[in-house]
């Protein structure tokens, strides 16, 4: 008897070691905050790859533009400058329509991006993508795992040729 009494107090002694080591229970507002701030870091105005990097996780992938990237190919795939376009001075996105699902330390969530990208004078292009994005703990912060980007339209406008008087 006094075996399994050992046993149990065992058992409630580790169990209870091992839960105070997790991190908090994870809130759905911190979840759409985590992604807002994701947008904020890659506002053209004040992007930084190092800031990037603290809001997704060592082992990030991003499917977007049919493409699977890691922190690395992304980042050479926001900074492109387009031979083709007056360079990039304004980016803008709207997210809504939040979907959220956590379990245990990760979380899951899908919304819907109205982004806007100013080229310059002379064009502007309005994209409304479906996304979804994994999130997980590293480190002791909610990070972002996985991004999934799926274009729904894209509306293109050329403002001017570009070409002064």
């Amino acid at each position: 008897m006094r075996f399994f009494a050992v046993v149990i107090l065992s058992a409630q002694f580790f169990h209870g070691a091992a839960l105070g080591g997790e991190p908090a229970a994870i809130a759905p507002e911190h979840v759409i905050k985590t992604i807002q701030h994701f947008y904020q870091v890659l506002d053209i105005k004040q992007y930084d790859k190092d800031k990037l990097r603290q809001v997704v996780s060592d082992d990030f992938i991003v499917f977007e533009a049919a493409k699977k990237m890691d922190l690395e190919q992304f980042h050479a795939f926001i900074t492109h400058k387009d031979p083709n376009a007056e360079p990039l001075i304004d980016t803008n996105w709207q997210i809504s329509d939040y979907r959220v699902s956590i379990d245990h330390n990760s979380a899951h969530i899908s919304y819907l991006n109205r982004g806007t990208f100013q080229h310059g004078d002379s064009l502007r292009v309005a994209m409304l993508w479906m996304e979804s994005a994994f999130l997980t703990y590293q480190n002791g912060a909610l990070k972002i795992k996985f991004l999934n980007s799926n274009l729904i339209s894209k509306d293109i406008q050329k403002l001017s040729d570009g070409a002064s008087d």
